[in-house]
């Protein structure tokens, strides 16, 4: 088993990797060159910058990663020592860099729906008779797209804008299509799926309710594309190597207390689903990513915003952990 990344060095490029033990850090391109031209796919992996780069011809690169992690395992440590690094040695950059599309499933799990509907319906005037309640035959899946540069890696910081008080996070299982695909039967669904990360949808709820546009209510792409909103990795898991995707604990942490436990098994609409439904509308390229939802935890449910120098902590078991500290927008964003 191996995990993929993307990484980069103080004063380098970026690279995709092999990650193994969540801590041993091998160059793709510049390991598959050594064996290039002995085994099949190997010329592929030797152009690989990034993650991305090895989603255009997924099941075929697949195939080659496979062998390459092999030959690593079995190779001369010290004929690898130059593409082998520790993870704490590199900057972790979120593994998938620009994915066509980033789109986000909203209210995707009961305990979720409840605390929305508590914390921001509780008092009003409105006849919530018909409104969703977390009834799968009475909906149907609702999502929203996030802007792509609002990417950031799995430690990075994530800057709080001046002026909105109410910066809210939510833990997800992120999905990473590895094969282009329209109208995709649910049945067949994974088979268009290269793997799964750790996903933060960063939220600013201020923006998110809008009280000039009652009609209208919400405005999700002006709360949830702010730059560095979305953390996503350390990680790409292959689905291969996932037992159940539909098993797998949630977990979120602010100063080191619990806000979100949950599980994929509470999601109301799975993956299959997802990726079925709106495939009818829409074609999956590879590299596009589907952040699955949120269960309850929420800091709108309880109250309770993020501030500068808070850490944030998110792990999907088996996909890695983010740690992210908050703090203040920066006059000018860096260049890298």
């Amino acid at each position: 088993m191996f995990k993929l990344g993307t990484f980069s060095q103080t004063g380098k490029g970026r690279f995709a990797a092999l990650v193994f033990n969540d801590q041993t850090v091998v160059n793709i391109a510049t390991t598959a060159s050594i064996f290039n031209g002995k085994y099949p796919g190997f010329e592929k992996l030797t152009s690989a910058s990034c993650v991305d780069d090895l989603l255009t011809e997924w099941e075929r690169n697949f195939d080659a990663l496979v062998t390459l992690a092999d030959l690593c395992r079995g190779s001369d440590e010290a004929q690898l020592s130059t593409f082998t690094f520790a993870l704490t040695d590199l900057r972790t950059l979120p593994p998938v860099i620009r994915p066509g599309k980033l789109v986000c499933h909203a209210q995707n799990y009961a305990d979720h729906v409840m605390e929305m509907r508590r914390s921001q319906f509780g008092s009003t005037n409105l006849d919530l008779s018909k409104d969703f309640m977390g009834e799968k035959s009475k909906t149907w899946p609702y999502a929203f797209l996030k802007a792509t540069s609002a990417l950031t890696g799995a430690y990075d910081e994530i800057e709080l804008p001046d002026g909105h008080p109410e910066i809210d996070w939510e833990a997800e299982m992120a999905i990473v299509i590895g094969t282009r695909g329209k109208k995709i039967t649910e049945g067949n669904a994974m088979r268009h799926v290269a793997g799964l990360m750790s996903f933060n949808d960063v939220s600013c709820r201020d923006n998110l309710w809008r009280p000039d546009r009652v009609t209208l209510r919400s405005d999700w792409f002006a709360a949830k594309s702010f730059d560095t909103f979305a953390p996503a990795g350390p990680f790409l898991v292959p689905l291969a190597f996932i037992d159940d995707h539909m098993d797998l604990r949630i977990t979120l942490s602010v100063n080191g207390e619990l806000m979100q436990n949950g599980s994929t098994a509470g999601l109301i609409f799975s993956p299959e689903e997802q990726i079925s439904f709106f495939s009818k509308s829409m074609t999956w390229f590879p590299g596009d990513m589907l952040a699955t939802g949120t269960p309850a935890g929420t800091g709108q449910g309880v109250g309770k915003f993020l501030q500068p120098g808070d850490v944030v902590e998110t792990e999907i078991a088996g996909l890695g952990v983010q740690r992210n500290r908050c703090v203040a927008q920066r006059d000018q964003q860096s260049e890298e």
